[in-house]
């Protein structure tokens, strides 16, 4: 039984400084964002959004980011729609294959959890677990709607933002929904989730259009 929406409202923080955010990863000295049109990774302070580290990516149209606890990931959604490793100095290391894909267009989000590699693909709106050192699917299971994107991990439940329902469902690591959080009106930037990450009991989620950065708290 699919769980019933609880409605929630979201909170602008602060506004990103490249010009289309599409992809969140919270760590303890800030947030990593990567940005759909400058294609950079930025390392953003958490009480403002000041830059405190950047580069550039051989990514298109940049979506999902996460941290494995060494490198930083990012997906490549438009052409080559591949996975990029990358250190934190910006050299890359390695490129995986997008399941899922289709000539057109690949994920949008990306999450490391306990070594794997988890990635919610617009096309064939799944959500898969990956073996990250040569990109085999482990797990899938189908993701909310038809637009996947951001996706979070809160030590429980798996989080995967909607776009265009405006929802944020947790799963569990094995599918099974747990809660739909559906995004009432709040502030003027939206409701619009793309990028989104965990961090001190809220998500966090950026939104493209507007270059927002909201929270939820999570009830």
């Amino acid at each position: 039984m699919v769980a019933s929406a609880e409605k929630v409202k979201a909170t602008v923080r602060w506004y990103t400084p490249g010009p289309q955010p599409n992809g969140m990863q919270a760590v303890d000295e800030g947030v990593w964002v990567i940005d759909q049109k400058d294609l950079k990774v930025y390392l953003l302070g958490w009480n403002d959004g000041s830059i405190i580290r950047e580069f550039p990516t051989e990514t298109n149209h940049s979506s999902g980011i996460t941290w494995d606890g060494e490198t930083i990931w990012v997906a490549s959604t438009f052409p080559p729609i591949e996975l990029f490793r990358y250190s934190v100095g910006g050299r890359e290391l390695k490129r995986l294959p997008t399941p899922g894909a289709n000539e057109r267009s690949g994920a949008h989000g990306l999450e490391w959890i306990d070594g794997k590699l988890w990635v919610t693909v617009p096309p064939s709106a799944t959500t898969y677990q990956l073996d990250p050192t040569d990109g085999r699917v482990l797990k899938q299971f189908p993701a909310p709607g038809k637009r996947p994107h951001g996706i979070a991990w809160d030590g429980r439940l798996l989080w995967v933002a909607e776009t265009t329902l405006r929802t944020i469902t947790g799963y569990t690591l094995d599918g099974r929904i747990k809660r739909v959080l559906e995004l009432a009106e709040g502030p003027a930037e939206g409701p619009d989730p793309h990028g989104m990450t965990y961090f001190q009991d809220q998500l966090w989620y950026c939104d493209a259009a507007t270059r927002a950065v909201c929270t939820i708290a999570i009830p």
